[in-house]
């Protein structure tokens, strides 16, 4: 089905048109999904990211931030946190192996933010910190403009990070902010 206000194809579910943010009553069409391949260990976080904002987040998208009166499609940040969690729960199945280190294990909507859940195994880190973690993953996730348009409508994206057989874990947020 297509959106009845700007002819955009929609996804079977969606409750918007990821397009013109225009609401959608009707019965919609399935969209597929893509797979990506391996990835060297180290720079397998930043590639996983990329993956799941292409795949996960991309598609729900509403409107353009700069319209006050349409942004979030009349969802409010924790709406449209949950939503695109929905969506992206249907559209997956946990857990999900994204390379020979990293697991994606649950993606799940806080208050105003949506959280990445992952389990790291295989991989040396002692050169890991959190804020390593946000340095190397900052320029990626800034440049991607699906995540930059989600950070625009005031959703904060988060990445948690367990390492598999020990205690250590991580975590890195990435707002608006951190992307001006």
């Amino acid at each position: 089905m297509n959106c009845k206000k700007c002819d955009n194809k929609l996804e079977e579910g969606a409750k918007f048109c990821n397009k013109c943010g225009e609401k959608v009553i009707a019965e919609t069409t399935p969209v597929s999904t893509e797979k990506t391949g391996k990835k060297s260990t180290l720079s397998s976080v930043v590639s996983v990211i990329v993956f799941i904002l292409a795949i996960g987040v991309g598609r729900y998208l509403f409107t353009s931030p700069t319209n006050p009166s349409t942004q979030n499609g009349g969802y409010s940040t924790t709406e449209l946190a949950s939503e695109t969690v929905k969506q992206v729960k249907s559209s997956t199945t946990f857990p999900n192996k994204l390379d020979e280190a990293t697991t994606w294990v649950d993606i799940t909507a806080e208050q105003n933010a949506i959280r990445y859940h992952y389990v790291l195994s295989g991989i040396d880190t002692s050169s890991l910190s959190n804020e390593y973690l946000k340095s190397y993953l900052g320029k990626s996730i800034c440049e991607n403009k699906d995540t930059k348009n989600l950070l625009d409508r005031g959703l904060s994206m988060e990445y948690s990070y367990m390492v598999e057989n020990t205690t250590q874990s991580y975590f890195v947020s990435f707002t608006k902010a951190d992307c001006l």
